[in-house]
């Protein structure tokens, strides 16, 4: 007799279960997705013990009929898609007709669903996976869900939820993205019968983001908006007084669904490189707004992953949004007296930040064949002006002086400027760095007497990358003899740099995997470019210490050469160079406002 059996259905649902429904965030997630789908203006989720015991999810949404309401419990039953090539193009959240079941199969469920306008409704009972009550309801338009005992009949994953604060917490990070998916859906969220946050469900994303993390998030962010052919990048970029240490904060839409950041992460890192110190990392929400061929949806259960047609191109797309975002914006604003500026609204009209129309997003097919979509767009700029702006506005920033022998004190026709005078020239050193053709190094000098510099067996590995690295930055560096290389030559900007100390510590960092992947590595391609890593370390050391007395002239030269730069508002690193205090914030915080 063959061993192989063929599953019963409750145990086969109660395994289907185990993909789709984690725990009760996962209940939530579901719930919610069905009731945004089902047209719903107002979404109610209320629950008890982290939802444990309890997860309710009311809407208003178009409800059921008896035949429907029944249906909908059974797997693979489902409104969204009739037929395969439907996948293709799919709006809605759900379209796998597995929830409701799956929930079933492991909980203490009851429906109660109406059509609007209908004389009565539907109310539905199912304990793990048995239905065990049918009949009328009442005449409320729109659908309710109770889950109780979430895996009541699975101990083991019963067991394996965590507390009633933890819980608690996922849920409102998984209701929250859902309310950042759904601008124009009122969301709220109660746990134990106390109201944890609700928003308006006015369509602003920006009123969305502010009763979930406050004003000062919005207050602190950009808008992006940009478009290029069938492509568009929408959303909010934090700056970076928000930046975290824990990667969180992230959140990523595709055509309005929720879905996993780290798809991404290579593209943002690309676009914050020079915005950010080291170990932080940006928060952000971000819609892709692409056509549905253009995008796998149907990879994952949870359906938070997606496949891209063209991942690249996305990938630049996005990062060309955020780069045209930050750019123009006051990234270190003055804190001087600032009050709380009222939190924006939905953003007035505006206009989309194109892509360069070189072709570079044509591809046969699919991203040729489409045209041109114009969309309108937000003002990316929270009020303040970048250091670039703002020269170009007042003509030109006087150093006043120096404090500590640290920073340069500088006015502009529009207020007062305080200036990092080692970031600041950081920065002017990095470009020159870049020479006048970027990728070739800057102009070298030769050494009266050539460096000689040991290399460790445990830099050999790396030589040839770290070799080619340095000498792009304008060094004629090269091996000379076992375990040795020799410096003849380096680049004007690093005069005064003691060349073999900076060969050897480079050596060093890229031995011991401080700085990784190939010197070459394209930009968003997730590899640290080993040659920007040497260029970073050439400027610091080469750049004004802190303590350095500065005479007038030098002062003015610094500031001067610093707003000729590309990036003037941070340092290599992604430190601030520079705050600004608008004389509107200097009258405020003398009380003359």
């Amino acid at each position: 007799m063959g061993r192989i059996a063929v599953l019963d259905e409750a145990t086969a649902g109660r395994i289907a279960a185990g993909e789709v429904i984690e725990r009760p965030a996962s209940v939530v997630k579901e719930l919610v997705e069905n009731a945004v789908d089902a047209g719903a203006g107002r979404v109610e989720i209320d629950i008890e013990d982290g939802g444990r015991s309890l997860v309710r999810v009311a809407d208003d949404g178009e409800g059921m009929d008896s035949s429907d309401a029944l249906l909908c419990f059974q797997r693979h039953a489902t409104s969204k898609l009739s037929a395969a090539d439907d996948l293709e193009a799919i709006g809605t959240f759900g379209f796998r007709g597995e929830a409701l079941p799956s929930i079933a199969a492991v909980a203490r469920v009851r429906l109660l669903t109406c059509p609007h306008g209908a004389a009565e409704g539907t109310d539905i009972s199912y304990e793990g996976g048995r239905l065990t009550g049918s009949g009328p309801g009442a005449a409320r338009p729109g659908t309710v869900v109770w889950v109780r005992d979430l895996y009541f009949n699975t101990p083991a994953r019963r067991r394996a939820m965590r507390s009633s604060a933890a819980e608690t917490a996922k849920v409102s990070e998984t209701a929250g993205t859902l309310a950042l998916a759904a601008p124009d859906v009122a969301l709220s969220l109660s746990s134990d019968g106390r109201l944890l946050w609700s928003t308006p469900g006015d369509g602003s994303l920006e009123a969305v983001a502010a009763s979930l993390f406050g004003g000062d998030y919005v207050r602190n962010s950009v808008r992006v908006a940009w478009r290029r052919g069938p492509v568009g990048v929408t959303g909010l970029a934090g700056l970076p007084a928000l930046a975290r240490r824990d990667g969180k904060g992230q959140y990523l839409l595709c055509n309005g669904r929720p879905i996993n950041p780290r798809l991404v992460r290579a593209a943002v890192d690309e676009a914050y490189k020079t915005l950010l110190g080291p170990g932080r990392t940006p928060v952000f929400i971000l819609d892709l707004r692409m056509p549905p061929e253009a995008v796998d949806v149907n990879i994952h259960p949870a359906k938070t992953l997606v496949r891209f047609r063209s991942h690249g191109q996305v990938m630049a797309a996005v990062a060309t949004a955020l780069r045209a975002a930050l750019t123009g914006t006051d990234l270190f604003p003055g804190r001087l007296g600032r009050g709380a500026d009222p939190v924006p609204g939905r953003p007035e009209p505006g206009r989309v930040s194109e892509g360069p129309g070189d072709g570079s997003w044509g591809q046969p097919g699919l991203w040729a064949g489409l045209a041109r979509e114009d969309a309108g767009a937000v003002d990316s700029s929270p009020g303040g002006e970048s250091l670039a702006a703002c020269v170009v506005r007042s003509g030109r920033l006087e150093a006043l002086g120096q404090a500590g022998n640290l920073f340069i004190v500088a006015r502009g026709e529009d207020g007062v400027y305080i200036i990092d005078q080692h970031a600041a020239h950081e920065r002017v050193v990095f470009e020159r760095l870049l020479g006048p053709d970027p990728g070739r190094g800057s102009p070298s000098q030769v050494l009266a007497v050539p460096e000689t510099v040991h290399v460790s067996p445990g830099q050999e590995g790396g030589l040839s990358r770290s070799l080619l690295s340095l000498r792009s930055l304008g060094l004629d560096v090269e091996e000379f003899g076992p375990r040795t290389v020799v410096v003849r030559a380096v680049p004007a900007a690093l005069t005064g740099v003691p060349a073999g100390a900076l060969v050897r510590e480079f050596l060093d960092r890229a031995s011991a995997q401080e700085v990784r992947g190939h010197p070459d590595g394209e930009p968003g391609d997730g590899s640290f470019d080993m040659t920007r890593a040497a260029r970073v370390m050439a400027a610091c050391k080469a750049a004004l210490k802190a303590g350095t007395v500065l005479s007038s002239g030098e002062m003015q030269a610094l500031l001067d050469d610093l707003c000729r730069t590309s990036e003037p508002r941070t340092c290599p690193h992604g430190r601030p160079t520079i705050l600004r205090f608008g004389l509107d914030e200097l009258r405020r915080g003398f009380g003359r406002a």
